[in-house]
């Protein structure tokens, strides 16, 4: 499966976040989020589905992997490509992060993982999108695996790993050869610490989430200043926090969260999607709440 740019040069992702599917038998919360899940996929003429992380919960949850396989198989009903990263919920208690890598296996339209390096159980890997035609990459998405609780006894939720940022760093100068500007993107579930500054110069969207508003990491390895470097990054995109979905800019690089979309956990925020317009190397990104679509 290779992405292309339509032939407009167009291209559209749908960004859902914290699906949060619960245990079974199914909490009417679920079947909501199941049906935004449907209206997603056949309303919002979406290129790639982008899923950033917390797709189900797992702590306590019997037969969790059953609840993720029956998840895929609904992924599996629409003919639209699909890309996936994990959450601080998605692997708990026995259910680990391997498991639900070998899981997605059974995904029909899963795209291809390029320059996919583990560091621990977390999975970095890059999207590739060509031109129209097929001949020539025009843009990179960068997927980082962020993890889940702190490894060290510093803040609450835990931070990209320093082989991580290395792996970005080898890995966009093979891209290197392309035309110039900020073409890529990143999406990940926890956000960076930088969105702390981003929340200082919010453009579209609300901070809504209490206390330290950001629940970003305490420890911070680097990897913005990577994409600062790179000169190649317009956006990074997570999920995690329920009540934020602001888009604010940092040093010329939007820090976006997406919209919530599941309903079995906190959240006042209208359930929804973000979409992501990429077109003539420039990017456009704006959310819809479930009403819209």
């Amino acid at each position: 499966m290779r992405l292309r740019l339509r032939p407009d040069g167009s291209f559209r992702i749908v960004q859902l976040t914290d699906l949060h599917i619960g245990s079974k038998p199914y909490a009417a919360e679920d079947y909501q989020t199941f049906d935004l899940i449907e209206a997603a996929f056949t309303k919002l003429d979406a290129d790639l589905i982008m899923i950033t992380g917390d797709l189900i919960w797992s702590h306590g949850v019997p037969q969790a992997d059953e609840v993720y396989s029956e998840l895929l198989d609904r992924f599996n009903q629409f003919d639209i490509p699909i890309a996936i990263t994990y959450g601080n919920h998605d692997a708990e208690d026995e259910f680990v992060r391997a498991d639900l890598r070998r899981m997605e296996a059974k995904l029909h339209h899963h795209v291809p993982k390029m320059n996919a390096k583990l560091v621990g159980d977390r999975q970095s890997y890059t999207i590739e999108i060509f031109d129209a035609e097929g001949r020539h990459i025009d843009h990179v998405l960068y997927v980082f695996d962020s993890g889940a609780d702190a490894s060290q006894p510093v803040g609450i939720y835990d931070w990209i790993a320093p082989d991580q940022v290395t792996w970005f760093n080898q890995v966009s100068r093979t891209y290197s050869d392309r035309p110039q500007g900020k073409r890529d993107l990143v999406f990940q579930h926890i956000p960076l610490p930088e969105y702390w500054q981003a929340a200082e110069a919010i453009e579209t969207g609300e901070c809504n989430e209490t206390n330290d508003m950001i629940s970003a990491p305490y420890i911070n390895t680097g990897l913005f200043a990577s994409l600062y470097l790179s000169g190649r990054i317009a956006g990074v995109f997570c999920g995690h926090d329920h009540d934020n979905n602001f888009v604010g800019t940092y040093h010329g690089i939007k820090l976006a969260y997406g919209q919530i979309s599941g309903y079995q956990c906190y959240g006042d925020l209208d359930r929804g999607a973000r979409i992501i317009e990429l077109k003539a190397g420039q990017m456009k990104t704006y959310t819809l709440s479930r009403s819209e679509f």
